[in-house]
């Protein structure tokens, strides 16, 4: 379900699959102890399914409370158009560590090294 690699400085974590409720808690558990055994890294998730369910989407949300928590930057790439959407609109609207949506991970790599480097 879950792949990751570090590129940049940065922790991707592909999530392959379109999560379902039933495996929701084990992926964001899966997906908070890579984030935690990475700090400080910035995280870039890709949600590599194509059509992107309510439970996927849920998880996103915890792993940005999770992260915002800890102080480190999340952006979620999607190709799906009508996911971006419901995830700037439900987003937490933390001011220091907001939720960046993007519809390419070339987009999400390159602003999240861009910020991880001027914070270095």
């Amino acid at each position: 379900m879950l792949v990751h690699a570090v590129d940049r400085g940065i922790l991707v974590v592909i999530v392959r699959v379109d999560i379902d409720i039933s495996s929701r808690a084990y992926a964001v558990q899966d997906i908070a102890r890579l984030v935690r055994s990475h700090l400080p890294l910035p995280v870039v998730l890709l949600l590599a399914a194509p059509v992107v369910g309510a439970a996927t989407l849920s998880a996103v949300l915890r792993v940005h409370r999770l992260c915002s928590g800890l102080q480190v930057p999340l952006a979620v790439v999607t190709p799906s158009g009508a996911a971006r959407r419901i995830l700037r609109a439900s987003a937490d609207s933390t001011p220091h560590f907001p939720l960046g949506v993007f519809a390419t991970a070339e987009s999400a790599l390159a602003t999240c090294a861009t910020a991880h480097d001027a914070s270095a």
